[in-house]
């Protein structure tokens, strides 16, 4: 698949896999807005990384992209597919990575996933739990952000931690699909 490092060129649904037919094992939702500052990082991040990561990871994954979080993108996960969420969160400092697992983004503390805008994510969790009964395995990898207002610029800090959560996207994307194990 060829992706250019523009991250407001990502589609809103693409296949990792460049067309290839494998049974993806792991749906990555990258989440945010790029023209709301730090909102853009998992954007950005992904449109970095993608094109570095393995082949035996994009042949199991499949991306989309969402300006917000909903529960839709939770309810309809198949079961035994695994999810990775990638957005900027708040609740922690700027530029700061954080793994969540998802059955923990509603404990009181957790970091807040930023594109959880439309419903609060205690919400968007209980009632996915509650429709497909229980959660779908996975995390939410998500860098702290500090300006989130329309037109505004990455912060520094974020802009610092993009090439480190580059990589613990990767990371988490080869642990969730178990490419991690191979050799």
């Amino acid at each position: 698949m060829t992706m250019s490092t523009d991250h407001s060129t990502l589609p809103d649904d693409v296949r990792a896999t460049g067309g290839r037919r494998a049974k993806p094992l792991l749906r990555l939702l990258v989440c945010g807005n790029a023209d709301r500052g730090d909102d853009g990082a998992g954007l950005l991040a992904i449109a970095r990384t993608l094109p570095t990561m393995p082949a035996r990871v994009l042949d199991r994954m499949e991306v989309r992209r969402r300006d917000a979080l909903r529960v839709e993108d939770l309810v309809d996960i198949p079961q035994g597919m695994r999810c990775l969420i990638v957005d900027a969160v708040v609740g922690v400092e700027p530029g700061t990575i954080v793994r969540v697992p998802l059955e923990e983004l509603s404990h009181a503390g957790a970091p807040t996933p930023r594109s959880s805008h439309q419903l609060p994510i205690s919400q968007v969790i209980a009632l996915t739990a509650a429709l497909r009964d229980g959660v779908p395995a996975g995390c939410l990898v998500g860098v702290g952000g500090h300006t989130f207002g329309y037109g505004s610029r990455l912060s520094a800090a974020v802009r610092a931690s993009l090439p480190a959560f580059g990589e613990a996207i990767a990371a988490e994307a080869g642990h969730l699909i178990g490419a991690d194990r191979c050799a």
